[in-house]
């Protein structure tokens, strides 16, 4: 059962293990039509593919997808990450990055909310941005001062990926404060993603899991993740 916001499949609180949960937030505007989209495609149904083969994570990963153009949209509801399948992704558009990550954040704080519920521990959940371009400025700065203080307050990890010439890196930049954001080499989407299953496998395979945010402190900090080296060009 999808919940009544379409935000996410119904928690499997038959599940005891502890859950880590990612929203992959993508950029769906115009300016990604033809090749962009389709590797992004290939590459988010090779990331399916991938977590479905690791054991542990297919059942504590969690995963979401949202597509920002002119609207943001839940693309994937949350849900583990054994049922995930690929998907087709269309793009037009303009740049609504601010609706994207309000909607991210409201789905891991509606998710945070049913583990607590169900009696259930996790990871710091995470955001994977990734876009082609220059956000939309309406609503940006809200947006991402929203972001900055979940991130601040330990209550989410954030990825910050850009592809192709158009991306404004000053903007993008603004996302976190603990980390750079990425440039990604050509189309790598695929090595992209397999970089992201591993690094959320490792999150799973860990100890560092707790009840609640403050509890969690600094814990998902000293979890190594893999190499960058295969998908980014810096």
């Amino acid at each position: 059962m999808v919940s009544d916001w379409g935000w996410s499949v119904e928690l499997n609180d038959a599940n005891p293990d502890p859950r880590v949960a990612c929203v992959v937030l993508a950029d769906v505007s115009g300016s990604m039509q033809g090749e962009p989209v389709a590797a992004l495609e290939r590459g988010f149904a090779a990331f399916t593919s991938y977590l479905h083969n690791e054991s542990l994570a297919s059942k504590r990963v969690e995963v979401a997808v949202v597509t920002f153009g002119t609207l943001a949209t839940v693309l994937v509801p949350m849900q583990e990450a054994r049922s995930l399948q690929p998907v087709p992704f269309t793009a037009s558009g303009t740049t609504n990055m601010a609706a994207g990550i309000d909607l991210a954040l409201d789905i891991i704080e509606d998710r945070k909310h049913a583990y607590k519920v169900a009696g259930l521990q996790y990871y710091r959940p995470w955001i994977l941005v990734l876009t082609d371009g220059k956000p939309n400025l309406d609503g940006f700065d809200a947006a991402v001062a929203r972001l900055n203080a979940a991130e601040a307050a330990r209550g989410v990890t954030v990825f910050a990926v850009g592809a192709g010439p158009r991306v404004d890196y000053q903007q993008l930049s603004r996302l976190s404060v603990q980390r750079s954001p990425a440039p990604l080499e050509g189309l790598k989407y695929a090595e992209l993603f397999e970089w992201l299953s591993a690094s959320l496998s490792n999150v799973s395979n860990s100890s560092e899991f707790a009840r609640d945010d403050q509890a969690l402190g600094s814990m998902s900090d000293r979890i190594p993740l893999p190499s960058v080296s295969g998908w980014t060009s810096a």
